[in-house]
């Protein structure tokens, strides 16, 4: 896949969709696709971060103390708040199909809101409400 296309997937990911394409493409610089198959882990967790990922194609299992919480589809994205927070990983996420996805790593993310800081402010609605719902579903 060419970096344009990054860009074009990227502005269909909720996460960033507020990003303007000058936005969308400094984050593709950064982006790396990578596949995976069947029961490779991505992220487990209790683990530090070091990464994200956004779903291109395929299926990701998203488990929290061994429970299956989420299945996350193209579109769908994983690892943004541990990254964003410096924190370690709330779940662990695995292929659970063949999955291609697009990797974006810490270190060039964090080079990328240095650079760039108003992506932080257009990403941190989305991040906000997912940790509400995260909460909201864990308090049950």
């Amino acid at each position: 896949m060419a970096r344009h296309a990054y860009t074009d997937h990227l502005k269909n990911v909720t996460l960033f969709s507020e990003l303007t394409n000058k936005e969308l493409d400094r984050v593709a610089q950064i982006a790396t696709q990578l596949d995976y198959a069947p029961g490779r882990v991505l992220m487990r967790e209790g683990e530090s971060a070091h990464e994200m990922f956004v779903v291109i194609e395929g299926t990701l299992d998203v488990t929290k103390d061994g429970e299956h919480i989420a299945d996350l589809g193209p579109g769908s994205f994983a690892g943004e708040m541990a990254l964003l927070t410096h924190s370690h990983r709330s779940a662990t996420v695995s292929a659970k199909t063949d999955v291609s996805v697009l990797h974006i790593d810490g270190r060039g993310f964090t080079a990328v809101l240095r650079d760039v800081p108003q992506i932080a402010v257009k990403m941190l609605p989305v991040v906000a409400a997912r940790v509400v719902a995260s909460s909201d579903n864990h308090e049950h």
